[in-house]
């Protein structure tokens, strides 16, 4: 089991090298850039701590806390951050659909490449928490990914679209401003990255 994760954790760390090389135009500098030096940042489902690696690492001097279902992805997560020398960083092992937080206590929450992974269902539930614990003037960064119109870029994407789990394919075509208008979430902006697209919402 312990060989499975560190192997899914290498796949996922490889977006970077992949679809998110070109850093100035990928969705982990939007995120940075979106995230002030007093923010409180909650890094939801944050899998192996890529983003929160990288906003801790340029902004030693913000804490984040990033919470994962998956105690095993987050053993792989704490070896990262062990390597990587930070102390900025708290990860807890917590259920994203009932977050054990008190309301209002976020400025930033960020969730990268997971509604797709999930029945709506969930999905709901996930936005709802993050809603819950977000600050009255706070903001959800999501990440989700954009198929480009260039063929050979939805080439490179084919490997993507086909490992997906099933949710991807009926979330991949939602018009995702009014899914989101729907459950109290307004669209603040939208930046294209590579391959994905960040979304800025507030209450």
């Amino acid at each position: 089991m312990e060989l499975f994760y560190r192997l899914f954790a290498g796949f996922y760390d490889s977006l970077d090298i992949t679809y998110f090389r070109n850093y100035e135009k990928s969705p982990r500098k939007a995120l940075l850039d979106a995230i002030s030096e007093n923010d409180r940042v909650l890094d939801l489902c944050t899998g192996t701590a890529a983003n929160a690696i990288r906003i801790a690492s340029a902004k030693q001097g913000q804490q984040i806390v990033g919470v994962d279902l998956s105690a095993e992805m987050l053993n792989v997560a704490k070896g990262k951050i062990k390597r990587a020398g930070l102390k900025n960083i708290e990860l807890l092992q917590m259920d994203a659909t009932h977050l054990e937080f008190r309301e209002h206590s976020f400025d930033k929450i960020l969730l990268s490449l997971v509604l797709h992974e999930v029945d709506e269902s969930v999905a709901n539930q996930i936005l709802a928490e993050a809603k819950r614990v977000l600050k009255p003037d706070g903001e959800i960064l999501l990440t989700e990914w954009e198929p480009s119109s260039h063929f050979l870029q939805r080439l490179l994407f084919l490997p993507i679209s086909l490992l997906e789990p099933k949710p991807y394919r009926s979330f991949i075509k939602k018009d995702l401003p009014s899914y989101f208008e729907s459950l109290g979430l307004r669209v603040q902006s939208v930046k294209h990255c590579n391959y994905s697209q960040v979304f800025c919402l507030k209450k």
